[in-house]
């Protein structure tokens, strides 16, 4: 009996060996699909893999930028996630400067009598105008991206004083507008957290659990020290400010060796901190100047807190930062094995706290290493 054409089509797509795609092709259809597809891509079969080069999405969870010293412009990202560190050839191009905080991917420095915001992902820098008075302790941005336009720097050393800086149609910045100076009741701020905008108001954090507000319509006002709340209600070594997905501010209580790890939400009725039992899904970054909540898929993180303390230095990768199709992810610059698939049991190397756990089950500092000068970014922020 004869086969029809359409017979004969059928049979030879069936029997087709897709697997044998020039890897010319399979490249130039891998430049076609976003990052996230590559993985599945690379499950077809051996020789697909072998056409797809190992990466790490940079925006599964946000990364801890160290450096190793105090002016150090090296680019070095750890992904609590991967428990890897990837190093960048590129330098922050800032010697001597201080890392001030993070929003987002952007990075906030402080250099002599300038602040400079860099853009992580473009490498695109931008300074603030010159600051002709005292430094700041504290700089910050309402906005990931500096859209909204309001940079405040705050000094915080013997008197509390804010700076407020607008963008400008020209695409700049005003110059610094100093509140005056006020020598009013004592307060000490917490060293460890940067200031957090909650509300359209500017909220800074007392070591003892009390705030201090700056509202920019009241400018000439400067900061006004709430009389509650009074104290946190738990005893603590370091305590950081951060507002979560709810649009609720909170605090994180640290004790001196790490456990207990308390966490506090402001009742804005009562003007009291109140004790959170489960941050339900979430996960939270602190321990550096700017604190980053986020909701997370992956089970063995939920209601955990992460600190920037390592048990053993994880490996350190040489990569490129690298966008595709509005995707970031560090692409190595070696051969080398892909991403392990993260389960429920996994548990990583950076040193963290399950939120409600007793105190037997909490594992302590002691033999840790602590990644000094560095601060959380987030490359999944819009």
């Amino acid at each position: 009996m004869g086969t029809s054409d359409g017979e004969t089509e059928a049979t030879t797509s069936r029997d087709r060996d897709w697997s044998s795609l020039p890897t010319d092709l399979l490249i130039e259809i891998l430049r076609r699909l976003r990052w996230s597809s590559h993985p599945g891509f690379a499950l077809a079969c051996s020789r697909w893999r072998s056409a797809v080069s190992p990466f790490y999405p940079a925006s599964v969870t946000p990364l801890l930028l160290n450096a190793a010293r105090v002016g150090s412009t090296n680019a070095r990202f750890y992904s609590p996630y991967f428990d890897k560190s990837f190093e960048l050839a590129a330098t922050l191009g800032a010697p001597g400067a201080k890392i001030c905080g993070a929003a987002g991917r952007r990075l906030t420095l402080a250099l002599p009598h300038l602040v400079r915001n860099v853009d992580l992902g473009s490498g695109i820098a931008h300074d603030m105008p010159p600051v002709d008075q005292v430094g700041f302790d504290f700089v910050v941005g309402d906005g990931g991206d500096g859209a909204a336009g309001r940079m405040v720097g705050v000094s915080a050393v013997m008197f509390l004083r804010a700076a407020l800086s607008f963008r400008n149609g020209d695409g700049g910045w005003t110059d610094w507008d100093f509140t005056p100076y006020e020598f009013g009741p004592a307060f000490v701020p917490s060293p460890s957290c940067n200031p957090v905008f909650h509300g359209g108001l500017l909220y800074l954090l007392g070591q003892d659990g009390r705030l201090a507000v700056y509202d920019q319509r009241m400018h000439d006002q400067g900061f006004e020290i709430l009389e509650k709340p009074r104290s946190f209600g738990f005893e603590c070594e370091d305590s950081y400010l951060v507002e979560s997905g709810q649009d609720e501010l909170m605090a994180v209580l640290v004790g001196l060796r790490g456990p207990p790890v308390n966490v506090v939400k402001l009742n804005e009725h009562t003007m009291e901190w109140e004790k959170v039992e489960s941050l339900e899904g979430s996960v939270l970054f602190t321990g550096t100047l700017t604190t980053t909540m986020k909701k997370t898929g992956a089970r063995w993180m939920q209601d955990r807190i992460f600190l920037p303390r390592l048990f053993d230095w994880p490996e350190a990768i040489p990569a490129d930062l690298v966008q595709h199709d509005g995707e970031l992810a560090f692409v190595p610059k070696q051969e080398c094995a892909w991403p392990a698939v993260r389960d429920d049991t996994y548990v990583t190397n950076m040193w963290s706290y399950k939120l409600g756990q007793s105190g037997e089950e909490a594992r302590e500092f002691w033999e840790t290493e602590k990644l000094d000068y560095g601060v959380w970014v987030d490359f999944d922020s819009t």
